[in-house]
């Protein structure tokens, strides 16, 4: 019908002009007289039809235009009709028809292909070739249907469809890849597919078939709840979701969050330790993106250049990889931030093979943004999205997984948000009408408090479409077109779950201390000591001394690893107090080198050296890496000093150390206390061990140097000294309260969040009758526990309480 009325209209017309009325304008030019003699007379039958066939002519030739118009655009949109043809009446006529005929040639022509070709795919089962009831093509074929009320058909609801779980589309993309499509096109993209289209499906297992056997079939479940990446997956891969997932791309902002949590996180876990105890190997476990961020984000922050190869390869060093993480462009991670604000405003929605990663490091963004945020999401689209097996399995508590979305909504509804608080819902996008009602009157009402991250087409708000590299390559008109061309954050599963346990050890609840209401005989309550075959077994084991470190003599170099490293030279050693310092002429990478020898003062071989001091960044040859970093330490310190300081790193029997005679290392006199603490047998040479340990340990273990090897041995010496002031002040609690409550204060500064040293502390100003300092104490606890976001624990609070309330009774009975 189309076809003829188009017919009529560019023929039948100005053949029905021709036949019935014929040329309608005089044969030559009129002349005046003749013009005004036709206006004069009254109207005739013939100039009427002349007049009117005059107007038919004219819109005959803007018709053909107009056609010819939308034939070009409908050239230049490669075959996809456009329904929103704008423009004059004549132009949507012509985009009507022309648009009509071309929509239903090219599906009779797809039908008659499909019908015509009963052939099935070689990679699918020949137990699903049962032809079809419906049109005789078998059931391992599904044609791709036309778009309904403006949504069109796409893999991933295909394999909703007729595979029952959407997330299998990559399957069925792996098995269509480059097929021939009705008409000879290709199929090259997973999101390009048009009405008509014969889609292979895979085989579904049975419902009886056990889960191993399915496990031995090729990836099932590429990326939970995410489309994934169409560009060849990896063959063998240990998770079937990695392979499809991007890597970590965020931003400065992210990066510099988790090194805050991090630290809030060691602090925290550090302030559980019992001082005395001899309690080891208990460290934070640091997962590899977190130290990885952590590391960029320093980097990012401090430029650290001179630490990296260009320095090396000046002395002919090798190249090193340069396996640091990336942090994000400054425009990228603008284009992150308006998407947050879009998604407080009116919700984001996020479709592609890239979105479920988008959602991810959009969700880790969100939640770093703020200091006080409650996450809200379905338990299914959660599993879907980070892969959690259980909901509410390695979540932090501040994420809560509620049944569907409605239960979302209710929980977002019902409660009355604190101050400050950030709620940030998380689920697919609605389906049905009172969900997207309730969702958009939440997000009208709540926008400054509440974010909206939605995986699926969001029409309210507005929508992205993130390709598989984590580019964002479409957006809804309006203001999320500043998006456009912009690569997203993404974040796989792993690394989320990784970066939410970290928030949980940082933000979680915790236990208080199970220390009991009975106070100990010794009057303290921090550790009485362990058994001793129990801390033999613990201990580390001591190393002999086959160097001596102690000389009487005043050395060229002096180093203090304890606080924030520092090198000094004395230029004459006659004068040992005259000293220049000459920290900084060294490079970074030279410091950490520096300080690994001096902490392994009887000397380490080169392997242990590569693997802890490049463990970031390996080197493609070590042995050449670690001679050229040795020359680049000997020069440096010959130019800033003297070359007849002799050499400060020496090897013997495959093993490096530096040389005592040369220089003279503060944590050396540490060590050794610690070493004749763990030998002798002696109690009043254990006790002069201790002081020793207290008066040579000048506070944190290299202040402000960032690596991973030096974290659990920063630690170790902590703990080792907080050991030894317990010894002391078991031993000196009941003769000398005095100087017991100046050792817990000195031990405060070591570990200025540990509740123990506090109570102890106020057990002590209680004794001595220094009541108002009790008060002091707690404030000064509040505040350092405010550091990492907690409050001292109800055992502290009613022990002050009852302190101050004894000194007050017997106040009121002397009265």
């Amino acid at each position: 019908m189309a076809l003829a009325l188009l017919s009529g209209l560019c023929a039948g017309l100005p053949w029905a002009l021709v036949r019935f009325i014929g040329w309608p304008l005089p044969h030559h030019l009129p002349t005046m007289a003749e013009f005004g003699e036709v206006l004069t007379a009254p109207l005739s039958t013939s100039l009427l039809l002349d007049a009117l066939a005059c107007g038919a002519w004219l819109l005959w030739a803007a018709f053909l235009v107009e056609l010819a118009r939308c034939a070009r655009d409908l050239v230049r949109t490669t075959g996809r009709p456009d329904p929103a043809w704008r423009g004059s009446p004549l132009r949507r006529v012509a985009a009507v028809l022309i648009t009509t005929v071309v929509v239903s040639f090219v599906s009779r022509t797809a039908l008659a292909a499909s019908g015509g070709s009963s052939a099935v795919h070689a990679g699918t089962s020949s137990s699903v070739t049962a032809p079809s009831d419906v049109d005789g093509r078998p059931e391992d074929i599904e044609l791709v249907r036309p778009p309904q009320d403006g949504v069109h058909d796409s893999l991933y609801r295909i394999a909703q469809r007729r595979l029952v779980d959407g997330n299998r589309w990559p399957e069925i993309w792996r098995l269509n890849a480059e097929s021939t499509q009705p008409g000879g096109r290709p199929l090259t993209s997973p999101s390009l597919i048009h009405p008509g289209d014969r889609i292979h499906l895979p085989p579904t297992p049975k419902p009886a078939a056990p889960a191993p056997p399915q496990r031995q079939l090729p990836p099932t479940k590429p990326a939970a709840a995410s489309p994934p990446s169409p560009a060849a997956p990896p063959a063998a891969a240990s998770d079937p979701g990695s392979s499809w997932e991007p890597g970590v791309y965020v931003g400065l902002g992210l990066a510099g969050a988790i090194s805050a949590t991090l630290l809030v996180a060691r602090r925290r876990h550090r302030a559980g330790y019992r001082p005395g105890s001899g309690r080891r190997g208990d460290d934070l476990p640091v997962a590899p993106v977190v130290y990885q961020l952590h590391l960029a984000h320093q980097h990012a922050q401090t430029g650290l250049d001179e630490f990296d190869v260009t320095d090396d390869e000046a002395d002919g060093d090798l190249p090193e990889p340069d396996t640091r993480l990336k942090l994000a462009e400054p425009a990228d991670e603008a284009a992150a931030e308006l998407a947050l604000d879009l998604a407080a405003t009116h919700g984001l929605g996020l479709i592609g093979p890239g979105s479920h990663a988008a959602a991810r490091a959009l969700l880790l963004t969100a939640m770093t943004s703020t200091r006080h945020f409650e996450v809200v999401a379905p338990a299914a689209d959660l599993r879907g999205l980070l892969g959690v097996p259980e909901p509410g399995a390695e979540l932090p508590a501040c994420v809560h997984a509620v049944d569907d979305l409605a239960a979302a909504l209710a929980r977002l509804d019902n409660q009355e948000p604190p101050e400050n608080l950030r709620r940030i819902l998380l689920a697919d996008a609605p389906a049905g009408e009172p969900n997207r009602t309730r969702l958009q009157h939440a997000l009208a009402e709540d926008s400054s408090t509440m974010s909206a991250l939605l995986l699926g087409q969001w029409l309210p708000g507005v929508t992205v479409y993130v390709d598989a590299a984590g580019t964002i390559t479409a957006t809804s008109p309006g203001t999320g077109e500043a998006l456009r061309g912009r690569r997203a954050f993404s974040l796989p599963e792993s690394a989320t779950r990784e970066l939410f346990a970290l928030f949980d050890a940082a933000h979680g609840a915790q236990d208080e201390h199970p220390e009991p209401a009975l106070e100990p005989t010794h009057g303290l309550e921090i550790a009485d000591p362990p058994d001793p075959a129990q801390a033999d077994a613990k201990a580390e084991p001591v190393t002999a001394l086959t160097v001596d470190t102690r000389h009487d003599a005043a050395t060229p170099l002096v180093l203090a690893v304890f606080g924030q490293p520092m090198l000094s030279w004395r230029p004459d050693v006659t004068r040992p107090s005259h000293t220049v310092e000459i920290t900084g002429r060294l490079s970074r990478r030279l410091w950490e080198l520096l300080l690994y020898l001096a902490l392994h003062p009887h000397g380490v071989p080169r392997a242990a050296i590569i693997d802890s001091v490049w463990a970031s960044r390996p080197a493609q040859d070590p042995a050449a890496v670690l001679r050229t970093v040795l020359s680049r330490l000997r020069s440096t310190l010959h130019k800033a000093t003297s070359p007849d300081i002799g050499d400060l790193v020496v090897a013997q029997h495959g093993r490096y150390r530096l040389e005592p005679a040369v220089v003279e290392v503060d944590y050396w006199s540490f060590a050794d206390a610690i070493a004749r603490r763990r030998t002798t047998t002696d109690e009043q040479q254990r006790a002069i061990a201790n002081a020793a340990i207290v008066a040579s340990y000048g506070g944190e273990l290299a202040a402000g140097v960032e690596a991973e090897w030096i974290t659990a041995l920063r630690e170790g010496i902590r703990r080792d000294a907080l050991d030894a002031v317990a010894a002391l002040a078991r031993d000196r609690v009941h003769s000398d309260p005095e100087s017991t409550l100046e050792l817990l204060e000195s031990a405060r500064d070591f570990d200025p969040h540990n509740e123990l040293l506090y109570r102890d502390i106020m057990r002590l100003e209680h004794n001595l009758g220094r009541h108002d300092a009790i008060t002091r104490t707690l404030r000064l606890l509040e505040a350092r526990l405010a550091e990492i976001d907690e409050t001292p624990t109800s055992a502290t609070i009613e022990l002050a309480e009852r302190l101050r309330g004894l000194h007050f009774g017997i106040a009121g009975i002397k009265d």
